[in-house]
């Protein structure tokens, strides 16, 4: 890819080399500062009418994690949650970001939160959406799904029918049906085996980095604890389903919890209007406190 289809999205591309990979992001708006970490079925891509509505408030800095999206690995790069914890980390730094809100989705989340954990005064607010905070061994459910993820003959059929992005429309999706130019965007992003591969390989990930998940625990029980927390999930999420929404909603006391009505995992395709209402009216009630 060379770049995004400019009618669905309208930015100006950046670019930052950081220990040899060529990060592409986006930097729209003015105002406090939201940054948004991606799933590994997407890019900075998934988040652009967020973009679009909140950058008239909001500074805006979405970023690509190496070889996802426009943004290029360099040959030594480990593909790894906590390597994009990492990135986002000295991204962060040679952008000169504070007072941050950042907004994690899926193995986004994480990626996001390591970040956050390690410089917790750069941070104003935590977003989490359709995430998880847990090491997966504490669900086994979720444990035999992402062991089916990461199975060869899964990584082989993914990688041959692009299985997961085609799912992620009808099943992910719930309460709008993508467009066509949409729909390609998504599967030009994913347009070779190697690149459905890197899917299920994150999503793996997250029940490998089992050391790393626990150390994300332990920042959300005690770094990260006062830190007012907004939470938005899909009503039929199936992460919300087995209770972690909530769990992390006990958890933070400084928290609100907003279920997106009949969504599922991507509710940020479904409604990012609703979204990014409910994110800009959370800000503003937090920002001056």
């Amino acid at each position: 890819m060379k770049q995004y289809n400019t009618n669905l999205y309208p930015f100006d591309s950046k670019w930052i080399n950081i220990d040899g990979n060529n990060i592409h992001y986006i930097d729209e708006g003015e105002g406090e500062i939201i940054v948004f970490s991606h799933p590994p079925l997407a890019s900075s891509f998934m988040y652009r009418d967020f973009v679009k509505t909140l950058r008239n408030n909001y500074r805006c800095v979405a970023i690509d994690y190496p070889k996802f999206g426009l943004s290029t690995a360099s040959s030594g790069y480990k593909m790894n949650i906590e390597g994009q914890s990492r990135i986002l980390e000295k991204f962060i730094s040679k952008l000169n970001l504070k007072d941050i809100y950042i907004l994690g989705h899926d193995t986004g989340g994480p990626s996001a939160f390591g970040a956050a954990i390690n410089h917790p005064e750069l941070f104003k607010g935590i977003i989490l959406t359709d995430t998880i905070i847990y090491p997966i061994s504490e669900y086994k459910k979720l444990t035999k799904i992402l062991e089916i993820a990461g199975s060869k003959f899964f990584t082989w059929f993914n990688a041959t029918t692009n299985f997961l992005v085609n799912a992620t429309f009808k099943y992910g999706v719930r309460t709008r049906k993508l467009t066509r130019e949409e729909r390609g965007e998504y599967k030009r992003m994913f347009n070779t085996r190697e690149k459905r591969r890197q899917i299920t390989q994150m999503l793996f990930n997250l029940k490998e980095s089992e050391v790393f998940m626990k150390k994300i625990k332990q920042g959300f029980e005690t770094t990260l604890n006062s830190k007012p927390t907004l939470l938005i999930y899909g009503e039929n999420d199936p992460v919300k389903e087995i209770g972690i929404a909530d769990r992390i909603h006990q958890l933070m006391p400084n928290s609100e919890l907003f279920l997106i009505d009949k969504e599922g995992h991507f509710p940020h395709e479904g409604q990012p209007k609703q979204m990014s209402q409910i994110i800009h009216h959370w800000i503003e009630k937090n920002c001056c406190l």
